[in-house]
C-alpha cells in the first residue's frame, strides 16, 4: 500500500501540481515533511494561501503549530475549511478521483518514472 500527498496550485508562476508518493499511509509527520519539501522546491511561495480541510494529517501532532510557523517563517497563509465540507473546495473531488485511479498503478511503476513521475502518473490517470 502507498499514499499520495499532493498540492494543487492556481498560478502562472509554478507547476500547477506537486505530489509525493510514498509507502504506508499519510500522517501528520509525513504531511509536515511534504510542506517543507514543497517550500524548498519553491512550489509554495511567500504570499500563497494554502487551503486545508481538517483531516487528521493536516492538524495532528506538530501540525497544531503549522499555521503560525508557515506565516511567521514563509508568509504563507492557511485557510481552514469547515469539517466535512468538500463542496467548499472542489479540488477535493478531483483528488478523490485521481487517487482512486492512481492506486490502480503499481508503486514500482510510478517509482520507475523517477523525475517524470508526475507527468507519467498524470498521463496514466488521464488515459482511464
Amino acid at each position: 500500500m502507498y499514499a499520495i500527498t499532493g498540492f494543487c496550485g492556481i498560478t502562472r508562476n509554478t507547476n500547477p501540481m506537486w505530489f509525493r508518493i510514498h509507502n504506508g499511509t499519510n500522517t501528520a509527520e509525513e504531511f509536515a515533511k511534504d510542506i517543507e519539501t514543497a517550500i524548498m522546491m519553491k512550489f509554495l511561495l511567500p504570499g500563497d494561501i494554502l487551503v486545508l480541510d481538517n483531516a487528521p494529517d493536516h492538524v495532528g501532532k506538530e501540525n497544531k503549530v503549522l499555521e503560525d510557523w508557515l506565516w511567521e517563517r514563509f508568509a504563507i497563509m492557511i485557510l481552514w475549511l469547515p469539517t466535512r465540507a468538500p463542496e467548499f473546495n472542489p479540488i477535493e473531488l478531483v483528488w478523490n478521483t485521481m487517487l482512486q485511479r492512481m492506486q490502480a498503478i503499481p508503486l514500482h511503476v510510478l517509482k520507475s518514472a523517477n523525475t517524470d513521475c508526475v507527468t507519467y502518473a498524470a498521463a496514466m490517470v488521464l488515459e482511464k
